[in-house]
């Protein structure tokens, strides 16, 4: 039975890719005659070390005391630049194996120990006067411990076994009967303008339900029955008329040239697909307030026949009152104590026996009860206690201090960090890394386990498993903890509020190219960088990475991502290169 730290910080298992860096048979044989240079990573460890000690204390802390935050922020990038500095020894290490082997293999007469020293003391010369400005600095935050609080803290351990049976389904859902006959309802009843096709808003707030209450009644037997054809589409925050027309016409089964085809020419075909016929389109998670653009996407739809509807879902009675009439909104409110307590029964326990129960009851209630009403907190709360049986974890769970901040609208729920604190350390780097994707995106599990294994993020307890064992655990394991959404055996998913979790734990080191704007701030501690292509994007594009010398992903994500050919030449051949550690996802 595998075994993990629970609640270990973010930094912890970084630091182990470390210490593994250094135990390497190549990189111990590279110093094995250097005794000074030996000496000083001798001292690195012993410094890292000493503030992975207290890493996990630091990590509750930063929450409310701003020094702490501050000092783990600054310890990260310099936890970075060891890595890198590390990876440069371990690859010249492997060089100095494979050019020793070689020279053996031949017959010249040069010593193993003359070839290493003649070819290696000019990278030892450039590399360790570097280690040793990070010794240096690893002290002064060693010097900071004391009066910072920071203590060492208990690891507990909790088994990484997953349950036999997996979390109830998606689709399970409690306290929304009758808001979903109310919607189906509209749908099925006639038009008051004939000329018009209605548009049915879902308003509420983000982890309300509102793309869990679409999905019920875009599946009802009644609404299937009733609509000619449907389609869905996920909007997000990125508003793209392309995209957006691209995805319809795919739901819709019309044919299209997947690049090069206008615009024009894809919403006539659109228009076109949907005349004279009675559909239902859901335009799921809606941010954009620009009529202009609604007016344009409203045009194309009023060919279609009488009794075509469309369902709008998003955060914004604004975006919901431009879209559709006030007497059609349909406002998702909190669900009962009674219905929360059926959701977390459902996602807690299952169908499992527990000698605790009454006592988990008792206490499972008072934390329902602070998920005030909100479905996604309970479910993700539920679902970090589900594999924790004993009543003192759940009564660490109740008595967090994390409970007592104060949300705003915009901030990360409670109930979401804590489910992230607790998870281990080599799954919180994992989930973290996540924070590359926008929302409503969906990414490919071949293409996420590459991704972290390109990153050195799967090297956990890797005996007789494969990259792709690791990763599919790592996945179910996030799955089960609803930090992942799982649409289809090979696709995941985030929900919005998630999304910004994984981007708040991930700071400074991910970028996604939407989200940057004049007067941001430096690029230089970006690690990973995401952008949705155009058809052809050119050098100035990216100009915001030329601070960025330590970019370790590099990724288009969108619908060119699989094209080739058009990122400018200039970016290519100035620019790329100069991205020494970039991942490379294979």
């Amino acid at each position: 039975m595998a075994l993990a730290i629970v609640g270990g910080s973010f930094l912890s298992a970084f630091l182990q890719v470390l210490f593994d860096r250094m135990a390497t048979p190549e990189f111990l044989n590279l110093f094995r005659k250097r005794k000074a240079d030996d000496e000083l990573l001798k001292k690195l460890k012993m410094n890292l070390l000493a503030v992975g000690a207290v890493l996990d204390d630091a990590e509750n802390k930063e929450i409310s005391n701003q020094a702490v935050k501050e000092w783990l922020e600054e310890l990260h990038e310099l936890v970075y630049q060891a890595d890198d500095l590390l990876d440069e020894i371990n690859t010249e290490a492997l060089r100095v194996k494979v050019e020793t082997e070689y020279q053996s293999s031949t017959s010249f007469l040069v010593s193993a120990s003359t070839y290493i020293s003649s070819f290696s003391n000019q990278f030892f010369k450039r590399i360790m006067p570097e280690i040793e400005n990070v010794v240096i600095s690893l002290e002064g935050f060693i010097q900071q411990i004391n009066p910072l609080g920071l203590q060492v803290v208990e690891s507990k351990i909790q088994s990484c076994r997953l349950p036999s049976t997996s979390l109830v389904d998606e689709n399970t859902v409690c306290g929304r009967d009758v808001d979903k006959e109310k919607i189906i309802q509209m749908l099925l009843s006639e038009d008051k303008k004939r000329d018009s096709v209605t548009v049915v808003p879902i308003v509420g707030q983000g982890g309300i339900g509102k793309t869990t209450l679409a999905q019920l009644v875009y599946n009802d037997k009644r609404v299937n029955n009733h609509f000619t054809t449907k389609a869905w589409v996920c909007v997000s925050e990125a508003y793209d008329a392309t995209r957006i027309t691209k995805e319809l016409l795919r739901e819709l089964e019309i044919s299209f040239s997947d690049s090069g085809e206008s615009l024009n020419s894809l919403q006539l075909k659109l228009q076109l697909g949907l005349t004279e016929k009675r559909f239902l389109l859901v335009l799921d998670d809606v941010w954009n307030r620009d009529y202009d653009d609604w007016d344009k996407l409203k045009m194309l739809l009023k060919g279609g026949s009488e009794g075509s509807k469309i369902i709008v879902t998003t955060r914004d009675n604004r975006i919901a009152l431009m879209m559709g009439e006030k007497m059609s909104i349909h406002h998702l409110d909190l669900i009962s104590e009674e219905d929360s307590w059926s959701l977390f029964e459902k996602h807690a326990f299952g169908d499992k026996d527990n000698e605790n129960w009454r006592e988990l009851e008792v206490i499972g209630k008072k934390i329902v009860n602070k998920c005030e009403g909100l479905p996604l907190a309970v479910k993700t709360i539920a679902g970090l206690l589900r594999s924790r049986g004993m009543v003192e974890e759940w009564e660490d769970i109740l008595r967090n201090d994390i409970w007592n901040q104060t949300r705003n609208p915009n901030g990360i729920l409670p109930a979401l960090r804590l489910s992230y604190m607790h998870l281990p350390s080599h799954l919180k780097r994992c989930f973290a890394y996540c924070s590359v994707f926008r929302k409503g995106l969906w990414f490919k599990k071949k293409e996420i386990i590459q991704l972290w294994h390109a990153n050195g993020l799967l090297e956990h307890q890797r005996e007789f498993k494969t990259i792709e064992d690791i990763g599919e655990e790592y996945l179910h394991e996030l799955r089960l903890g609803s930090l992942l959404w799982q649409p289809s055996n090979d696709k995941f998913s985030m929900h919005d509020l998630i999304n910004d979790l994984a981007r708040f734990v991930a700071g400074k080191y991910s970028l996604r190219l939407e989200d940057h704007y004049p007067g941001h701030g430096t690029t230089a501690r970006v690690r990973n960088f995401t952008y949705f292509p155009s058809e052809y994007d050119t050098f100035d594009k990216f100009k915001l990475l030329r601070e960025a010398k330590n970019l370790r992903t590099f990724l288009p994500v969108g619908m060119y991502r699989s094209a080739t050919g058009r990122i400018s030449n200039k970016f290519v051949h100035d620019m790329l290169p100069t991205f020494k550690s970039l991942s490379k996802d294979e």
